[in-house]
């Protein structure tokens, strides 16, 4: 299948084209950027076509875009429009309304849509749902989720939010909001949240209480001034299960059960989730289906981000429909 890649940062140049060349049949034909001297090494090792615009992108299958998120609705409609189907980095959008555009422009155009949260690929994590799914922890009561590191890239379009639309919620925490929703397959149906900025145009601490549909709450926070960290914690009627580290760019973790005053430590091993991240893709191009983080979740998210907002600015709960 034939790719192009839509901004060449950090991810698309070290996470995404490494996996593409593990993918067979997978071939990088086209990179879209506004700084084509970066994409020169690349060009001599392969025979790649560099475009300044999506409108002269021809000859390609799919899309990776990879810009700045306040780029993602646009990119995409473009491409729908010239019949390529897209995989757009997290979040799929700035906003609830700009995600429907994007999942509209391409159900109308007939191109796949998907969102790149590669830590739905990760076997640690694919393994901590089926335990959840057994129901060896009873009735889940209470959820803690938690995501931090240190961003020292203060002076980048992260922090600027007409470019990213905010701080530490739309960067990682919408990696826990997706996670949440894949491990539970519950909606959340209330916020309650409060942010710091410590003095930035955008949050860098950020904390919510999240009601699940079948009442389980949630505690949830991500930081841009917190040391590295990824935690899931699941406390039911007969058990707890920790699942660490999970979130990073690579293809670890760590899954702890503790029940019936025992503690087991699980090990689930697996692939690279970006090389499984684009099989999925193509397989749901092949086959006319949704990749598994379509467009209709990345609405059901993107939900959720706004009541963060909401309930933050207004230090109220907010409900969700």
């Amino acid at each position: 299948m034939k790719w192009a890649v839509v901004g060449f940062g950090n991810i698309a140049r070290n996470k995404f084209l490494p996996a593409l060349d593990k993918v067979p049949g997978a071939e990088l034909k086209a990179v879209v950027t506004s700084h084509p001297e970066r994409v020169k090494n690349l060009k001599k090792n392969r025979k790649v076509q560099i475009f300044t615009s999506i409108n002269e992108l021809e000859g390609v299958d799919v899309a990776y875009i990879a810009t700045p998120n306040s780029m993602h609705k646009d990119q995409t409609i473009q491409c729908a429009q010239k019949g390529i189907s897209v995989l757009c980095e997290k979040p799929a959008a700035l906003n609830l309304f700009d995600t429907h555009k994007m999942v509209e422009a391409c159900e109308r155009n007939g191109v796949a849509f998907g969102v790149a949260h590669m830590g739905r690929f990760n076997s640690y994590n694919k393994g901590a749902k089926d335990i959840l799914k057994s129901g060896i922890l009873g009735n889940l009561g209470i959820v803690r989720a938690s995501f931090s590191f240190t961003n020292t890239q203060r002076d980048t379009w992260r922090y600027d939010p007409e470019m990213s639309g905010g701080g530490a919620i739309m960067d990682i925490g919408i990696h826990l909001i997706n996670s949440l929703h894949f491990f539970r397959e519950k909606r959340i149906k209330e916020v309650v949240a409060i942010n710091e900025n410590l003095g930035y145009n955008i949050e860098q601490h950020a904390a919510a209480i999240f009601r699940f549909e079948d009442d389980a709450l949630a505690l949830v926070d991500c930081s841009y001034n917190a040391y590295e960290s990824v935690s899931f914690e699941f406390r039911g009627t007969d058990g707890i299960l920790y699942v660490l580290d999970t979130l990073f760019q690579n293809y670890e973790g760590k899954v702890i059960l503790k029940n019936k005053e025992k503690i087991s430590f699980l090990h689930f091993p697996g692939k690279d989730p970006y090389i499984l991240e684009i099989k999925d893709m193509e397989r749901a191009i092949d086959l006319h289906t949704s990749p598994l983080t379509g467009g209709y979740e990345a609405l059901e998210d993107m939900k959720v981000v706004e009541a963060w907002y909401r309930s933050a600015k207004a230090s109220l709960p907010i409900f969700i429909e």
